[in-house]
């Protein structure tokens, strides 16, 4: 797996949180990615696109809007990318998805 999340689970009262996580890379390589989420009524994330370099880290700020209790996820996908790329929408648009990592996420 080149992408981890930390932590690996969101739990956020069902009416309305903040929760910031950690997207890590493994890989030696620049890679692009793209956070989608299966509830886009009640969650806010940001950045939804972005780059992250070789071993470093990106911290995705993640916010619950009060709504009923339910299980959702985010999913982030992510792909390599070379250095001179500029945009982190590209590559998923051209279809060059590489693997994606689940953030299973809990309002209770």
């Amino acid at each position: 797996m080149a992408l981890n999340v930390d932590p690996a689970t969101a739990t956020f009262p069902a009416a309305g949180g903040n929760a910031k996580h950690s997207l890590i890379s493994l890989a030696d390589t620049r890679l692009a990615f793209k956070v989608k989420s299966s509830n886009n009524e009640c969650y806010r994330v940001r950045p939804v696109y972005g780059f992250i370099g070789s071993k470093a880290t990106v911290v995705l700020d993640i916010m619950r809007m009060a709504g009923p209790p339910k299980e959702d996820k985010f999913v982030i996908q992510w792909a390599e990318v070379p250095e001179e790329e500029t945009d982190p929408m590209a590559p998923f648009k051209a279809g060059a998805q590489a693997g994606e990592v689940i953030l299973p996420t809990k309002a209770e």
